[in-house]
């Protein structure tokens, strides 16, 4: 019995309800350090959840939750995360933005060590679609750097961000964008996207060549270009493809 406690309190499914609970109240605090903190703490937990494996019947038995229902609780905590980006100022987003980066490099390295895709992948979100909605809307309506803060976050929600048409849209035409930190933002979203679609990097692979070859491009912008071509998966078509245009 003293196990099956200890195993309940690190588990947490059976803390998503209360996660989700405590996050919406401190976000609708007045206090900016609360609302901060909070968005802090909630990405550490993020982290925590991703490493554990899906629930199981034993363990909505544990602990009394219906099948789904704490998949419920965790996109009700992301659409939280995209309605505080949606409305927020710039430390909100910037900070929102830094905890999903955090999540995306350790969902990656669950991926490398061939174990749970963890809470960002698409087979766990349900309500995608209404999270790029309100991310779309910031960068439809705000400035450069707000722009390239929803890029960002498109890359780091990849897995499900990649198979929309608009989101792809924003980011082919923000690679032509006249703003270097728009362009670096875009080119970090497509080396995500790239890393996951092979259709997408074969549509990229020419333009992100175009920036690491042109005389004009920016070395912190060849630099991201590159990285972005690393992400790319070596296909004969996109080998073929890129010793034509180099």
């Amino acid at each position: 019995m003293g196990f099956e406690k200890a195993v309940m309190v690190r588990n947490s499914t059976a803390c998503a309800m209360e996660w989700s609970i405590e996050l919406e109240k401190a976000l609708r605090s007045k206090n900016p350090g609360r609302r901060i903190e909070a968005i802090y703490q909630i990405g550490l937990r993020l982290e925590q959840w991703s490493g554990e494996p899906e629930g199981t019947m034993v363990v909505y038995d544990m602990f009394g939750l219906v099948p789904g229902e704490d998949r419920l609780f965790a996109n009700t905590i992301f659409l939280r995360l995209a309605d505080a980006f949606h409305l927020g100022n710039k430390r909100t987003r910037v900070t929102i933005v830094r905890i999903f980066l955090s999540l995306l490099k350790h969902c990656r390295k669950k991926r490398k060590n061939k174990q749970m895709n963890g809470v960002l992948s698409k087979s766990r979100v349900q309500n995608h679609l209404e999270l790029l909605k309100r991310i779309k809307a910031v960068f439809d309506s705000g400035d450069v750097e707000s722009r390239a803060l929803a890029l960002v976050l498109f890359g780091c929600w990849a897995d499900f961000a990649k198979d929309s048409a608009q989101i792809r849209y924003l980011v082919l035409s923000s690679l032509v964008s006249s703003n270097v930190l728009e362009v670096r933002a875009s080119l970090f979203a497509t080396g995500c996207f790239s890393e996951l679609a092979d259709d997408f990097s074969s549509v990229v692979l020419e333009m992100v060549v175009n920036i690491v070859t042109s005389s004009e491009t920016e070395s912190v912008v060849r630099l991201a270009a590159v990285r972005a071509f690393a992400k790319m998966g070596c296909t004969f078509s996109n080998a073929n493809r890129a010793f034509k245009v180099s």
